[in-house]
């Protein structure tokens, strides 16, 4: 199993190579992820190639109409890198990947969609790698992996994206009280509904505006069993305050066996105790039915 690092921060390159990163996930233009300039792409696919680090290209956004020019130049720009692998939302991005001869470079994350055997299996025989979706029980993922054993990618730490829109409802929230803030790409506004006694981490950008969990996925104990037959752990730190919790989450998922995971996760709750970790849907039904008593 690899484990992949979001690279949020340019200047976190060294200490992904101290902790044995096996891959760095970073983009720039059209990624809703990253907003990296070609000049700093170019560096970071430099320090990797250098260090021994695979390179994982975020292509996530959805392309229109307007933007087709535009992105066949930045895709070809991508290949240029000669990266290990492409992430991609929009299905768009396979007739030209195609067209450039990286179909084999292509791994589908579209976030929600990817909930079954049947599914997966299809991307997979096209040569296209797959994101399990996030809102799973563990029963659907076993069968899922039991199915398509070392195929997988699967998210195992971060703040999971909610819901997504092209709206700007930020900008259009402050216009509408008649305040000018300066909202986009910002990481630290938080979003209190009236009915809620927890905030959601929100960001707003050229691509729209996305809401995210009020809980850092957390799969320690169950990932102990598993880890052997999933192809690439992500480990996503958007929204991370402390540096260190990202990498300390590579350094125990590199150690973890069913002995020791509790242990692990004790531990590292301990030291992070502000942050709100959670198994996620693991354990519990992403939908809930109206039953009538007889």
């Amino acid at each position: 199993m690899e484990i992949l690092l979001t690279l949020s921060k340019i200047e976190n390159l060294p200490k992904a190579k101290q902790y044995a990163a096996d891959g760095l996930i970073f983009g720039g233009k059209f990624s809703t992820r990253f907003s990296y300039s070609r000049e700093d792409m170019l560096s970071i696919n430099k320090y990797c190639l250098d260090n021994g680090i695979k390179r994982y290209i975020s292509l996530d956004a959805f392309i229109f109409e307007s933007d087709k020019y535009s992105f066949y130049h930045y895709f070809d720009f991508v290949k240029s890198l000669k990266p290990d692998g492409i992430y991609f939302s929009d299905l768009g991005v396979i007739s030209i990947a195609k067209r450039m001869g990286v179909t084999d470079k292509l791994i589908y994350d579209p976030d929600t969609l990817l909930t079954n055997s049947l599914d997966i299996a299809f991307y997979l025989k096209q040569g296209i790698g797959v994101v399990m979706a996030r809102e799973l029980e563990l029963k659907e993922v076993l069968d899922i992996i039991s199915n398509n054993l070392d195929s997988v990618d699967m998210q195992v730490f971060g703040y999971l994206k909610m819901s997504s829109s092209r709206r700007k409802f930020l900008s259009n929230y402050f216009n509408h009280l008649g305040t000018r803030r300066d909202v986009k790409g910002k990481k630290n506004i938080r979003l209190v509904e009236e009915t809620r006694n927890y905030s959601l981490p929100i960001i707003e950008d050229d691509f729209g505006t996305r809401i995210y969990t009020d809980y850092c996925l957390l799969v320690y104990r169950e990932l102990a069993y598993i880890k052997h037959v999933i192809k690439r752990a992500i480990i996503d730190d958007l929204f991370i305050e402390d540096n260190d919790l990202a990498f300390e989450v590579i350094r125990d998922i590199r150690r973890i066996t069913p002995e020791n995971s509790q242990f692990l996760l004790d531990a590292l709750v301990e030291r992070h105790p502000n942050v709100n970790f959670s198994t996620g849907y693991l354990h519990q039904k992403t939908v809930k039915t109206k039953e009538e008593n007889e």
